[in-house]
């Protein structure tokens, strides 16, 4: 027996038995279903990841990051797969920059993430890019991207670079969009979501953009496995500063543990020379609106038997707060938001210090303002029903159906409220089939309805008189079929309601319908199952009666040549029963008295047929039996 991965050949002889081909039929299902149960096992040991490779043909793990990546076909439903320029493709970045997914048509194409833990929690959105060359024309693009409604980045750059957002949704999906700003076609390389504990980044409103996170002191960058939300930490070092390190393993603080900073990142820190010197860092943004968060995290790695080091933190000439350093120890200061063009960090020692200032790691962001609300969550819903129900294809059909308001959907108008709502939806010639949606009733500030000049069938639903907004409805040009309700009727009659049901040749709109028009389809009920059923039924009946009667007759026959005798002349058979006649041919009848004296009084037996025994006999011509 040889088993493979997916095929597999088997000898088999009666003696192995039923077991043993049960044994073999398991391991070779085994065998099949083993790299679909593997992928799964991999991609549920991330919990709270959603890992996006854009463009890639598979889904696959990443060996160096533990990560289970998977291809982008679910999450998107537009844009060309890609790979970066056969010159660059290896250069030695991580394998899910190899791939990218494109957007030529449209001006915003968008992702919908679904994270299990839903709305409510926090979480860390990284998307990152890599041009490539992929279109062999060396002009890389500038878009813009989006979290939601909101904006989010500016991609320009030939080189690899990722965007990385802190954000908590509103509703249980988000969606990250990209958006063509006229110069150059999207794309993205890889979109990943990392799930992160609610008490550690604190946003009272908007998001935070992350600028910088440095591992201070250090060669090394790290991400996942090492930390366990996945954060890049970037490597950085300062001329003039002394690094320093330690290998003893730190000792986790309960109070600022939820940051989960690694160990390898908090065992290296940059330090200045003297206790006296200042720790100061600079940033300058381009905006002077710009509100900046920081967040500094420190762990004491030379603390000596009658040493302090304690340190005051400053932003912007601001004090932050003072700490004192324990041995092994980590401490994460937060810092308030800060507005400025330019963002000064300033640590210095306190006059009991008696070492100087250091820092093991950084984080720097842009508290990002998001000043748009989605569309009404049923309005939103409602469409995305549509759309699939439909499979409407359009190329504004991407991201919120209402905002930003310069990208909503083609055929609709919205108001714009605090939270938006469709108020006019024209789906006239879009090549609609079947019944009327129930989700358009889900549409209930709708004012104009018009899905005239489609395929749909069926009756005029009831719930279309029901919507309490609408004022206009055009179903016109369809194959609708049976009677208009009457609720519908007297809105149209009264005024209220202006309906165009024209073009629907099996339409009754008048109070006399014919009853086969009138009469409601029962839902759920077939003919066509019922004629079958009662079909296989009336065939089982048939066989069984067949069955019976040919029992009958079989045992008639067995017991008729129980108590028969058969005598041959001739080649001919004649049969004695219980009538006491014996029928030769078709012409000759004998009665038991002619019989038994033809045979002698059965005297002689010559053979044994299918009806008993037979015995010479000869007739008065003188004809013997054969």
């Amino acid at each position: 027996m040889y088993i493979g991965k997916r095929h597999f050949s088997v000898f088999w002889t009666p003696k192995m038995g039923r077991s043993v081909l049960l044994l073999l039929w398991c391991v070779s299902i085994a065998s099949s279903l083993a790299p679909g149960l593997k992928l799964l096992a991999l991609a549920q040991q991330n919990p709270g990841f959603i890992s996006i490779d854009c463009g890639a043909p598979n889904d696959y793990l990443d060996d160096d990051l533990d990560i289970y990546y998977k291809a982008d076909a679910e999450f998107v439903d537009s844009g060309t797969n890609m790979q970066v320029s056969t010159r660059v493709i290896d250069l030695p970045f991580q394998h899910q920059s190899k791939n990218l997914r494109t957007f030529p048509n449209g001006t915003r194409n968008c992702y919908t993430l679904t994270p299990d833990e839903g709305r409510g929690n926090t979480y860390l959105v990284r998307a990152s890019f890599w041009y490539g060359y992929y279109d062999g024309k060396n002009q890389t693009p500038a878009f813009d991207l989006h979290i939601d409604v909101n904006y989010w980045s500016t991609v320009d750059s030939t080189s690899w670079i990722y965007e990385e957002i802190i954000y908590t949704p509103p509703r249980d999906y988000i969606q990250v969009c990209l958006v063509n700003t006229g110069s150059g076609v999207p794309f993205i390389s890889t979109l990943e979501l990392r799930l992160l504990d609610n008490s550690t980044y604190q946003i009272n409103s908007g998001a935070l953009v992350t600028m910088w996170r440095f591992n201070l002191g250090s060669i090394d960058t790290y991400r996942h496995p090492q930390d366990v939300y996945d954060r890049i930490w970037a490597n950085k070092t300062y001329e003039g500063w002394s690094s320093v390190s330690n290998t003893t393993a730190i000792v986790t603080s309960i109070s600022n543990d939820a940051y989960k900073v690694p160990p390898e990142v908090l065992m290296t820190a940059t330090q200045v020379q003297n206790v006296t010197d200042l720790l100061s860092l600079f940033w300058k943004s381009e905006n002077s609106t710009t509100v900046w968060s920081v967040y500094f995290h420190f762990v004491e790695l030379q603390l000596q038997e009658n040493d302090i080091r304690e340190l005051t933190v400053n932003v912007l000439n601001e004090s932050v707060k003072t700490v004192m350093l324990e041995n092994l120890k980590p401490v994460t200061i937060a810092s308030f938001p800060i507005a400025g063009l330019s963002l000064d960090l300033t640590i210095k020692a306190t006059d009991r210090s008696t070492l100087p200032p250091l820092l093991n790691a950084l984080e720097i962001f842009h508290v990002s303002p998001l000043p748009n609300s989605p569309t009404f969550l049923d309005d939103f819903n409602a469409m995305y029903d549509i759309k699939r129900t439909y499979g409407v294809i359009r190329a504004s059909w991407q991201g919120d159906p209402c905002v930003p308001m310069q990208y909503s959907w083609s055929g609709l108008h919205c108001s714009h409220d605090s939270s938006p709502r469709i108020v006019s939806l024209n789906l006239s010639s879009s090549g609609l089939k079947g019944l009327i949606a129930t989700s358009i009733s889900n549409l209930t500030a709708v004012v104009s309805l018009d899905l005239s000049n489609n395929s749909l069938t069926g009756s005029v639903p009831d719930f279309l008189a029901q919507m309490p907004s609408l004022e206009v409805l055009s179903l016109s040009g369809n194959d609708l079929n049976g009677s208009v309700p009457q609720t519908l009727l007297k809105k149209w009659t009264d005024g209220s309601l202006r309906l165009s049901l024209d073009g629907n040749p099996n339409l009754c709109q008048s109070d006399n319908c014919p009853t086969s028009n009138v009469q409601p389809k029962k839902k759920g009920i077939s003919i066509a199952p019922i004629i079958a059923s009662v079909a296989a039924v009336l065939a089982l009946i048939l066989l069984g009666a067949l069955a019976v009667l040919w029992i009958i007759k079989r045992r008639q026959i067995q017991n008729a040549a129980a108590n028969t005798t058969t005598t041959t002349f001739g080649g001919s058979t004649g049969t004695q029963g219980s009538t006491g006649t014996l029928r030769l041919s078709k012409n000759q009848h004998f009665t038991s008295t002619e019989v038994a004296r033809i045979t002698d009084n059965f005297r002689t037996v010559i053979g044994e047929g299918g009806f008993g025994k037979v015995y010479f006999g000869r007739l008065d011509n003188g004809t013997k039996s054969q």
